[in-house]
């Protein structure tokens, strides 16, 4: 992640300053060395986002400027409205030990409670002093609240094992460097919380991936009169593309191919709400591929998600018969392989969810053992090169002139999504989905398309 996020903290927040510790700035000579450790000090910790090393060196520059026998860091906590050790340090050596403590509570408690630094010279002769559980025999205490504005962040708890330990010069520095240390403390949690949500966010589109990935059905089926191989390649995690392939009355099957109008998320989400509309429908197998894209955008356009419209080529394939029945919403022509001869099937359509009273035609192909039908959306051929030249229709029909007629499907569309690939060149994204359904006519005329291991 960036670390120069722009919403970190701007130093502006650092609220205004005690006026005993400006005096520090006026530079006399026994200060101009302390003054330039701090400039040094600061720069270094607001420079930091990644909280342990940050804790780490607050430890570490602190004790340039402040002796001390044991440290702690405490962080508010808005959630449980407790002050919570996040770090502490005894002779330079981590503690382990976590502890909690409300405001008003101990020395701590109240340096945070009234937004100010307190200074005990000897801790036995103060009533407030409470001992957290450490072995060290503590005697005198520096606490500083810090602070963005009067917003509370956290508090540096200095103690030591002698009385008189902290001076007021002392307190002048903790105040000054306290402030450059909470705007640190808080582009850390700002950084981190950033980067939780990014790692959650990454982890649901994974999860949705899956899902996506679950509702299409997958690789090459080798079904009895007919040979089907499809290839998905989405542009980003959740793709706006989708295909099927479902049973439609004895020894027919419907396929589907569609392409979601932009990418990503809600694209991938327009897309499984078509394919849940498509499997209802194709239950009444009797609908034509034209009607049933009539039908489709009926209802997508019911589902007054205007912002989206759906290309989409669905047809029916009678094994008995050996035709196809296509008909186009918007998408890309189908292409025929016929003894290396490769042609366009002229069969077009307006896309779905655009307009109530759409209409759409199909055109029905009588087809050989040996033919093949190609249906691709147009991430397949509008795949870019550096130099902006698309892949095209025509890179496409020169390869698949070149296919035999006993190639099986899978092999066909792996050549296809590789030369896409090829000629977009290495490292460069595609823009767009791909999507590919092979079609490959066998010898078998008898199909039972019923064994689709497909998901309702």
């Amino acid at each position: 992640m960036d670390q120069s996020s722009p919403n970190l903290v701007p130093s502006s927040l650092l609220g205004d300053a005690d006026p005993a510790t400006t005096a520090l700035f006026v530079p006399q000579p026994d200060q101009a060395q302390t003054i330039a450790l701090l400039y040094e000090i600061s720069h270094e910790l607001t420079s930091i986002l990644d909280r342990e090393e940050l804790l780490r060196r607050i430890a570490e520059r602190v004790k340039k400027l402040v002796d001390y026998h044991v440290f702690t860091v405490m962080l508010w906590n808005d959630s449980s409205q407790m002050l919570e050790s996040v770090f502490a340090q005894r002779y330079e050596n981590a503690l382990p030990s976590r502890f909690q403590m409300p405001l008003h509570q101990g020395i701590t408690g109240t340096a945070a409670a009234e937004r100010r630094t307190i200074r005990v010279v000897d801790v036995r002769l103060d009533p407030r002093y409470v001992n957290c559980g450490s072995d060290v025999e503590v005697r005198s205490e520096l606490v500083v609240p810090l602070l963005l504005r009067d917003r509370l962040v956290g508090v540096l708890d200095l103690e030591s094992t002698k009385p008189h330990s902290f001076s007021a010069e002392h307190e002048r520095l903790l105040n000054i460097l306290g402030s450059y240390i909470a705007v640190a403390l808080e582009n850390s949690r700002l950084f981190e919380d950033a980067r939780e949500n990014q790692t959650r966010l990454l982890n649901d589109l994974e999860t949705a991936r899956e899902i996506q990935r679950q509702l299409l059905p997958s690789g090459a089926k080798e079904i009895p009169g007919l040979d089907v191989a499809t290839a998905y390649v989405p542009a980003r995690e959740l793709g706006g593309d989708f295909y099927d392939l479902l049973p439609y009355g004895v020894g027919r099957l419907a396929i589907a191919n569609g392409d979601v109008s932009g990418k990503g998320t809600a694209a991938a989400l327009y897309g499984s709400l078509a394919i849940g509309i498509l499997r209802e429908l194709v239950h009444d197998n009797e609908i034509s591929p034209s009607e049933m894209l009539s039908q489709l955008n009926g209802r997508l356009l019911a589902a007054r998600l205007d912002a989206r419209f759906i290309a989409m080529q669905f047809a029916v394939y009678d094994a008995a018969l050996r035709e196809l029945t296509i008909g186009n919403a918007g998408g890309t022509l189908p292409l025929l392989v016929h003894n290396g001869e490769v042609t366009e099937i002229n069969v077009g359509g307006m896309p779905l969810g655009l307009l109530p009273e759409a209409e759409y035609d199909e055109v029905t192909l009588s087809l050989l053992p040996g033919d093949m039908v190609i249906f691709a959306s147009d991430g397949i051929h509008e795949s870019m090169n550096k130099e902006q030249e698309e892949f095209g229709v025509d890179r496409l029909k020169a390869l698949l002139s070149t296919v035999m007629p006993n190639d099986p499907g899978y092999k066909v569309a792996q050549r296809i999504v590789k030369a896409t690939d090829e000629h977009t060149g290495p490292g460069r994204m595609p823009h767009d989905d791909r999507t590919l359904l092979v079609l490959r006519v066998t010898e078998d005329t008898e199909a039972d398309f019923s064994k689709l291991p497909i998901i309702y």
